[in-house]
């Protein structure tokens, strides 16, 4: 992935971007599993399914999105980010 998507994708996670795009995902899951959405969907869904990388580079870029959707549903009332149990 070149620097100029990896930011425009990094710039698209906003909290008017985020809140419809869960919300979609939710209402297509299984009806009683649209409570919560998984992050590593979320991040498929925000990267529009884009090669993070791998390696070092590939972590880093995953931690940043992840900490952007935090970040991101933070600001939207009547949500919130849960840390998963691994």
């Amino acid at each position: 992935m070149d620097e100029v998507r990896w930011h425009e994708i990094l710039d698209g996670i906003t909290p008017s971007r985020v809140e419809p795009l869960i919300r979609d995902l939710a209402a297509s899951q299984a009806e009683g599993n649209r409570d919560g959405v998984g992050i590593f969907v979320i991040i498929k869904a925000v990267t529009g399914g884009a090669d993070l990388g791998t390696g070092a580079i590939g972590w880093e870029r995953f931690v940043r999105v992840r900490d952007a959707v935090r970040q991101a549903v933070d600001q939207i009332e009547g949500m919130r980010y849960v840390e998963a149990d691994d």
